[in-house]
């Protein structure tokens, strides 16, 4: 592999050891947080696994709206075509 590769970029793996004890980190302080206050923890899971919910539930009805074919209430109106002998117009 060559110098500019990101496996062996020394930067990079100096921010995969930065993550990696951060995560430690905060695993470190929630496990704790959730020893010393395990209904605290159990009310902030269930209002996260609510807010993952509404957040899903808003992407679907997204998508459908997406994904639904034009409006079958509008009129299509061709400006470059003949104009159409209807009942308001003369043939002169």
């Amino acid at each position: 592999m060559n110098d500019s590769s990101p496996v062996d970029n020394p930067l990079v793996d100096e921010v995969r050891k930065l993550v990696s004890a951060a995560g430690e980190q905060a695993q470190q302080v929630l496990g704790r947080f959730r020893d010393d206050n395990p209904e605290v923890y159990q009310h902030l899971a269930a209002a996260g696994n609510e807010l993952l919910a509404a957040y899903r539930a808003v992407l679907d009805g997204q998508e459908r709206r997406w994904s639904q074919p034009a409006p079958t209430d509008s009129e299509r109106i061709d400006l470059d075509g003949e104009p159409d002998a209807g009942p308001g117009s003369r043939d002169v």
